[in-house]
């Protein structure tokens, strides 16, 4: 039974060792999408699967693990494949390393995939040394307390609704009470933790949080 997944995408805009390193060691189960398998072999680390069209990478020295071949047209991303893998291994708090920046189109896919997967998972989060994003509403918000990292100085709150309603934040450079934020609005970017810690939470609606290093 496998509670952790740590998916390893083809694109990292920026690949920080130690983090990748603790985040494979912290995992039940790693699978690479595609290319992520260079990424991985780079860093010494071992999969338990690999999955896609394998339009990025080369399979002629295939590793000791689980080889799962998509076809090059196909209704779903080799990202949401491997998700969809992992689900079906019964893990229920997946971080994605990879997926922000580089080519557009496939991030804002990848924000698609929190909405669809938020019911499905525990946990899904994108990151990478430089950006992480994931989703909260009002249930999860209760786990939404940032504390300072040298990793993510800035932190972001976007609304995925037409509105969030009763948005608070404490312990931040620019705090909000019961506010009311519009997807339209830039009222929420690039804040700054200021105290030991800052808090986040939302009474209606869902937000992506997004936390950046620059």
């Amino acid at each position: 039974m496998y509670n952790t997944a740590l998916i390893i995408l083809s694109f990292v805009e920026k690949t920080d060792a130690s983090q990748l390193n603790a985040l494979s060691s912290a995992s039940d189960y790693i699978v690479c999408a595609d290319g992520g398998v260079d990424i991985a072999n780079t860093y010494g680390i071992r999969p338990d699967c690999v999955i896609g069209d394998f339009d990025s990478t080369n399979t002629s020295n295939r590793l000791d693990c689980l080889y799962i071949t998509l076809h090059s047209e196909k209704d779903l991303t080799d990202t949401e494949a491997a998700i969809n893998h992992a689900i079906d291994l019964g893990v229920t708090d997946i971080t994605v390393y990879g997926g922000i920046g580089g080519r557009l189109d496939h991030t804002l896919g990848n924000i698609s995939l929190l909405e669809k997967y938020f019911e499905k998972l525990e946990h899904l989060e994108f990151i990478d040394g430089k950006n992480s994003m994931q989703l909260l509403d009002s249930e999860t918000c209760s786990s939404a307390t940032l504390v300072p990292n040298s990793a993510y100085k800035y932190f972001s709150l976007i609304p995925l609704n037409s509105t969030a309603d009763g948005v608070t934040v404490t312990g931040a450079k620019y705090n909000l009470d019961n506010a009311s934020i519009s997807r339209s609005s830039t009222l929420c970017i690039s804040n700054e933790i200021s105290r030991s810690e800052a808090h986040i939470s939302v009474r209606s609606g869902k937000i992506i949080l997004v936390r950046s290093s620059e």
